[in-house]
């Protein structure tokens, strides 16, 4: 029984989100009415005012304004969001948790990828976007794990009644080029829709003299097909194909030696949804997933022809879900479902083939006990072939104080399951020489490097080393949403994530070359926790003004606590000398900011189709090394300094707002940190063009 969940033959429809956003070309009436709904939180659709989570939304509008065509763009001007780069692409940071820990969804679907725990935001095109929708905190009450930090649903685009289309092409510095091309087809009973995007850059170096190209040359293509067929009234059918490919070339210098070849990822996402009316108190829906991600490299010594490193990375994910919508009475709604999936993993860095299998079951009340109370609470239970079964409950409830005040408290607990890599990783750096090992392979590759006379000494013994504990979170935030007149609103949030059972890699064994064997332990408890806060004024007919800020701590208790016993030492950084480290000198976790903001002023005029924005996006200073090796950042110099970030984009729209000219800046004060930030090779400027064509 333990599995049964896996023989499921049909997989949720997000029913509210497929129904809500079908509905787009209905009528203008109905689509500024959408506008205002939100169904990513508690999978059905909700007005965002009165909804008792923290939610931001951003629309296709705002995205094409600003010139945005890649996810990380749009989502590094968010408040409370850090864009964090390393050797596999761009990820999303959200109240402190690190990338890994947010869920990144394609129309409720969740996308993989994370060969390093990075989803590569820059692989996802807005182009064909409808809306992108933002839950902060832990969401894994309806999601599961990787939901622990929250949630991101990107909700692609439907076409109108009738024919549409457009062609749309950005180009820029280093030779960056977007070209992207839809079309699509509705009657009242069938919808069609196909979209290719081309997506390429000549690469960048931040250190020319090295030799080495900091990001490759790339070309990327992405195509996404949807047909999608009303049968009657109250059954919709919807099947949808997304295929992401990108080839990146190779070339850099290791000891003066040149090594080229290219590095090919492939991405497939499929689905198909069915959703049907029993009554007009009972929706059922059911949708199956399948989504396959590899990587493949081949690298060549051109000095003398030999291979310098060949790898590859396949994934597979399978899920059936089944859910259904009761609204028991008026004020009381029930939503519940079950669900299973497969993953497997075959990779170089992995012995063999590696499985999980997994389960779930989650039901959620949403109470109106009365017309300015909201509750909602519910659950998720999760079984899995190799960790604990988790339960995750949430409970949230909104009170409007009046029509324009609304303050709103949440708490609930997230996780996140151990990863194919904290098990099963079987790797060892052939120039360093050091080794990690997942804990189910640990055991075994030690005695190996034993066996071979590679190991000096053991500090932890791999036999004790017990079967990974899920990473747990238990998360408060309480708030307001405030909108004391027309055209402005003001957003405040307040949270608190204590985690428990953090994985991290601890040295197990040293090696006789004087390196380290690393295996994975449940170790620190952490915490995170702050505020944020938005305002947006919309005033004189053209002009919006807007800002946010957040403030972050991030921190080890255990680390706390070894301070205030006086148990951390570091080197002072000018004399040298050991001291101790005082609380005050703690910089937390690495990579947090403890302040971030951003703050922009649009201009809109119809009547002359002039559309500009200037945008300045703020992150403080956040710890990048342990220069003193005492393990946490202290000093000075173990920080990247805060900067500043101004981005612009000016349009000119024509023939009836049909065709639009664009020039797009980013980072126009050519801010740049070779050593830290990989991701601002300096000043971007891009000239884009837009034309629709829509046929009624």
């Amino acid at each position: 029984m333990k599995y049964i969940f896996v023989c499921l033959l049909a997989n949720i429809n997000l029913s509210a989100q497929a129904q809500q956003v079908d509905t787009l070309s209905a009528d203008t009436t109905k689509a500024k009415k959408l506008k205002e709904v939100v169904v990513t939180a508690t999978r059905t659709a909700r007005n965002l005012m009165q909804l008792p989570l923290p939610v931001t939304t951003i629309s296709n509008k705002e995205i094409k304004n600003r010139g945005m065509v890649r996810l990380n763009e749009i989502l590094n001007e968010q408040t409370g969001l850090s864009v964090l780069p390393d050797a596999h692409g761009q990820g999303i940071q959200i109240q402190g948790f690190s990338p890994d820990y947010t869920m990144i969804m394609l129309d409720g679907m969740p996308l993989i990828g994370r060969s390093t725990g990075i989803l590569d935001l820059s692989r996802i095109t807005t182009n064909n976007i409808d809306k992108i929708e933002i839950v902060k905190g832990p969401v894994s009450s309806l999601y599961g794990s990787e939901a622990m930090a929250g949630v991101i649903n990107i909700i692609l685009a439907t076409p109108q009644l009738g024919g549409s289309g457009s062609i749309a092409a950005r180009y820029g510095t280093n030779k960056n080029a977007d070209i992207s091309l839809n079309g699509g087809y509705a009657t009242d009973k069938l919808s069609l829709y196909g979209f290719v995007n081309r997506y390429s850059s000549g690469g960048y170096s931040l250190v020319p003299q090295s030799g080495s190209a900091t990001v490759s040359p790339f070309v990327g293509y992405t195509l996404n097909g949807r047909v999608g067929y009303k049968f009657s009234d109250a059954t919709n059918f919807k099947v949808q194909v997304r295929n992401y490919t990108n080839t990146a070339d190779n070339n850099f210098l290791v000891d003066n030696d040149r090594i080229t070849g290219d590095g090919t990822e492939k991405d497939l996402n499929m689905s198909a949804g069915l959703t049907h009316k029993f009554s007009d108190k009972f929706t059922g829906d059911a949708r199956l997933y399948h989504a396959g991600y590899s990587t493949k490299s081949l690298l060549i010594n051109n000095t003398d022809g030999s291979v310098y490193d060949q790898t590859f990375f396949d994934q597979n994910f399978n899920r059936a879900e089944l859910q259904g919508d009761y609204k028991i009475i008026n004020s009381l709604r029930f939503t519940g479902g079950v669900g299973g999936q497969t993953e497997s993993v075959v990779a170089t860095r992995y012995n063999d083939k590696k499985n999980f299998q997994s389960g779930y079951a989650y039901g959620q009340a949403d109470w109106t006990p009365f017309k300015r109370l909201n509750i909602i609470t519910g659950g998720r239970f999760d079984t899995h072939s190799v960790y604990r079964s988790q339960f995750s409950p949430k409970l949230a409830a909104s009170y409007q104080l009046s029509e324009k005040f609304v303050i709103l408290a949440s708490t609930g607990k997230g996780y996140k399951a151990p990863d194919f890599r904290q098990l099963y990783l079987n790797f060892t750096n052939a120039v360093v020489g050091y080794s990690v090992f997942g804990t189910e392979e640990a055991v075994f590759e030690l005695k190996k490097l034993q066996d071979a006379g590679q190991i000096q000494s053991i500090l932890i013994d791999p036999a004790t080393l017990r079967t990974l504990n899920a990473e747990s979170s238990t998360a408060y935030n309480f708030g307001y949403r405030y909108r004391p007149i027309n055209g402005l609103m003001w957003t405040v949030n307040m949270f608190r994530n204590n985690i428990r059972y953090l994985i991290d890699s601890e040295p197990i064994a040293i090696k006789t070359n004087g390196q380290s064997v690393f295996s994975y332990l449940n170790l620190q408890n952490v915490y995170t926790q702050g505020a944020e806060t938005d305002v947006t004024y919309n005033f004189s007919k053209h002009w919006t003004v807007a800002g946010g800020m957040q403030f972050l701590q991030a921190y080890d208790q255990s680390v706390l606590d070894k301070i205030k016993e006086g148990q951390v030492f570091g080197n002072h950084q000018a004399s040298r000398e050991t001291v101790k480290v005082t609380k005050s000198q703690y910089g937390g976790l690495l990579n947090r900011s403890k302040y971030m903001g951003n703050a922009r002023i649009a201009y809109q005029d119809d009547k002359t189709g002039i559309i500009t924005s200037l945008r300045a996006i703020y992150r403080g200073r956040y710890g990048f090394s342990d220069v003193d090796g005492n393990g946490i950042v202290n000093r000075d110099d173990e920080y990247v300094k805060g900067y500043v970030l101004f981005n612009a984009s000016v349009s000119k729209m024509f023939l009836k707002n049909q065709l639009r000219l664009q020039v797009t800046g980013e980072n126009l004060g050519n801010y740049k940190n070779h050593g830290a930030i990989s991701n601002l090779p300096g000043t971007l400027v891009y000239a884009g063009i837009t034309y629709n064509f829509n046929k009624p």
